[in-house]
């Protein structure tokens, strides 16, 4: 994978230094994809963020993957530097409009240890500073089971990063804290309050290996459920077992575990996260395994991966409001399983073409990571989808 890394991070920038002050750097990023979904009774959608995709709304969307960005870098001193990246995607309104995914300061401390302060990066996932970053992997996408289960991307808060080698390998360290609000699709939000978390990486040679922790105190205002969380406040007192149902305090957290090996011709990479939901979220494992073959410029990949919830049913002696409840966490429940194929074609500088197929089935009783009708949906589970996306990936 850090073959497209450093292929992005080398990308040809625009740059002006002022004498004797700060350094700026402009650089940008971009994709423009269409999806095809076969499903006339659920939309594909790239985050769950988005009110609508492909499928039921539209066979061909340009709306999952689309997006673009820029980013200003000014390093003032060997010490202090700063970033600012605004991001362009499908929004949880409908719109594109531009939103701030990172604007922080960097104090270099020592030579190992670095602060910042301000908007960062979740640092989640093997591929979190880069997730938007099309051009700087081999997929269309990430693999939605993995990269939708800690789904919020920033934090506003403070992190440290402590770098170090250890014999061959480089070892980095890394903690944070902060808080997040998302807007989600239909008028809710989801506040987290706070964010933490802890993670290390380690590189060996063309080996990486992370592991990292990740604890969030959500408070959620989901429209749609909101007559559910009134009815177990209401059925708790004779049913003492539904007040976990509740939309604040959700205590979240989840173990992510990634290696990647990437020597140039090839690569392989996997990552498995385990999440501990709360309230109406259930426990669940997710994982994927991915590799490629690069030849020349074209890069051929397979990839396979899936979530199982751990759904704990309601069991009271009122059969109503197991059916109601039961019901809500099967439907909210994001069991799937997802094989795809797809092929990288890097025909020019800082620019490459991808096509990518996915078949998609979901569990039993869910709608996986699709976006169904709401209050009522023909979206039977347990079945198949199929989706085609072409996109152009760059970077400048």
């Amino acid at each position: 994978m850090k073959h497209y890394l450093i292929a992005a991070a080398a990308a040809a920038v625009c740059s002006a230094a002022m004498a004797d002050g700060p350094e700026f750097k402009f650089s940008g990023f971009g994709t423009l994809s269409a999806v095809h979904s076969n499903s006339d009774t659920s939309d594909f959608v790239g985050t769950i963020f988005q009110p609508n995709g492909a499928g039921m709304t539209n066979s061909w969307s340009f709306a999952p993957d689309s997006k673009l960005g820029g980013q200003v870098s000014a390093v003032f001193n060997p010490q202090w530097s700063a970033v600012l990246q605004v991001v362009s995607q499908h929004q949880y309104d409908n719109s594109y409009n531009p939103f701030v995914e990172w604007a922080n300061v960097k104090y270099q401390a020592t030579d190992k240890l670095s602060l910042r302060l301000g908007r960062i990066a979740t640092p989640s996932y093997l591929l979190s500073e880069s997730r938007f970053v099309g051009y700087a992997s081999p997929w269309v996408r990430p693999p939605l089971e993995a990269y939708s289960v800690l789904a919020i991307t920033s934090n506003d808060g403070v992190d440290a990063t402590y770098r170090s080698p250890i014999g061959n390998a480089n070892n980095t360290f890394q903690v944070y804290y902060g808080t997040s609000t998302s807007k989600i699709p239909g008028g809710g939000k989801f506040q987290a309050h706070p964010g933490w978390g802890v993670n290390e990486s380690v590189d060996i040679g063309s080996l990486t290996l992370r592991a990292g922790y990740t604890s969030v105190k959500l408070d959620t205002n989901i429209p749609s459920l909101q007559p559910l969380f009134a009815t177990a406040s209401g059925a708790s007192a004779f049913f003492p077992e539904l007040a976990k149902y509740k939309a604040n305090d959700w205590d979240l957290s989840a173990v992510a575990v990634g290696a990647s090996y990437d020597p140039g011709n090839w690569f392989v990479m996997s990552e498995v996260i385990e999440f501990k939901g709360d309230s109406i979220l259930s426990n669940s494992t997710t994982w994927y395994v991915s590799g490629g073959y690069r030849f020349g410029s074209v890069t051929p990949y397979v990839t396979v991966g899936g979530t199982k919830s751990r759904i704990k049913e309601v069991n009271t002696i009122n059969p109503l409001l197991n059916a109601g409840f039961n019901q809500a966490l099967y439907s909210t429940s994001a069991t799937q399983n997802t094989a795809s194929v797809g092929v990288r074609w890097d025909f020019m500088k800082n620019v490459a073409l991808k096509a990518q197929y996915d078949k998609v089935r979901t569990g039993d009783q869910s709608n996986g990571r699709l976006r169904v009708a709401q209050p009522v949906s023909t979206f039977r589970t347990g079945s198949n989808v199929d989706l085609i996306t072409v996109a152009l990936d760059f970077v400048f």
